[in-house]
């Protein structure tokens, strides 16, 4: 769960609302809260915020110069 925080709070940082991030996560897990889940299913929620804060952190870098 702490991995999740940590991505949720790059992609924060990266511009991300808070909204923007609870509908990936929503979109994942299909409405169930996180506390629901299990340990296969948080791996594909902390693979999909990876994968955000991977494109987050490339356009920043591509256009921010």
């Amino acid at each position: 769960m702490s991995k999740i925080t940590t991505l949720t709070n790059q992609l924060a940082v990266l511009g991300y609302t808070g909204f923007e991030i609870s509908e990936l996560i929503r979109s994942v897990t299909h409405g169930r809260t996180l506390h629901q889940l299990n340990h296969a299913a948080l791996r594909r929620v902390t693979n999909v915020l990876e994968q955000y804060v991977r494109l987050g952190t490339d356009y920043v870098a591509n256009y921010s110069k």
